[in-house]
């Protein structure tokens, strides 16, 4: 049953990163050529990127560890 309750908050967790890297990712630049991104579409990359890796690492390494003790 835990093995479920973690599988969903880690894909919660997978899925907000996701989402924070596509939205950084229309954000960032514009329609013009010159300008720089600003300070928060590098956060928002980083910040989705850490929290999508995370919630694929912890959902894999817990149900990955749940099917090898189980048998």
């Amino acid at each position: 049953m835990y093995v479920a309750i973690v599988d969903i908050l880690a894909l919660a967790l997978f899925v907000v990163g996701v989402m924070l890297l596509l939205k950084s990712s229309k954000t960032a630049g514009g329609d013009t050529g010159d300008a720089a991104p600003d300070a928060g579409a590098y956060v928002r990359r980083i910040g989705g990127t850490v929290l999508a890796a995370f919630g694929l690492a912890i959902g894999l390494m817990v149900t990955l560890f749940h099917f090898a003790s189980a048998g």
